[in-house]
């Protein structure tokens, strides 16, 4: 089993990639997963996790998104 001081918690970057698929990064340990939608990314978070842990992990596993508000300013323009 892989050793890891003492995680409380992995959490996963996810981002949305171009042709509607989902990318999730954990830095700490350095695992990614991709998928075509949110339910199987979780699947594949569960299944990753499982695997680098040699199924020993237990704690909590958090996907983390973010939404993005994108606008134009220009000049007279409120």
């Amino acid at each position: 089993m892989k050793n890891f001081w003492n995680i409380k918690e992995l959490i996963f970057v996810v981002y949305k990639r171009d042709d509607g698929g989902f990318t999730a990064l954990e830095a700490n340990v350095g695992l990614a997963v991709m998928a075509d939608d949110e339910a199987s990314l979780t699947t594949a978070a569960r299944l990753r996790v499982a695997e680098f842990f040699e199924g020993k992990f237990s704690s909590t596993v958090r996907l983390r998104s973010f939404r993005d508000t994108v606008f134009t300013i220009q000049p007279n323009n409120t």
